[in-house]
């Protein structure tokens, strides 16, 4: 992935492309869209790394200490630590998205 400048967009600009991509993300409708849409945009440790982030997310809500995490995932400690700390001091989303794919889990079960 192109490395970035990130004072060569300004802030509202990227805030406002942000906003333009999750609504295309939104409008693609069904999960192999978006699915299609993500490999496409992403290689395959870049999807990896995103995955990872939200089961991280999701064994530290389920109570998981750092080193079950760490064994199961094989994940440092930097990675558990940063999304801890978005889970505490972030936007919700996190919290969000585990809260859907538990949805899930449950109605299609």
């Amino acid at each position: 992935m192109a490395r970035y400048n990130a004072n060569r967009i300004s802030y509202p600009e990227q805030d406002r492309l942000l906003q333009t991509f999750c609504e295309v993300v939104c409008r693609l409708k069904s999960p192999t869209k978006v699915s299609n849409f993500i490999k496409d945009l992403l290689n395959r440790q870049e999807r990896i790394m995103l995955i990872r982030r939200l089961l991280v997310a999701e064994l530290l809500l389920d109570g998981k200490t750092y080193r079950d995490i760490q064994k199961k995932l094989h994940v440092g400690p930097p990675t558990i630590a940063r999304v801890d700390r978005w889970l505490h001091f972030g936007r919700g989303g996190y919290q969000e998205a585990i809260n859907i794919k538990k949805q899930k889990r449950y109605h299609t079960t």
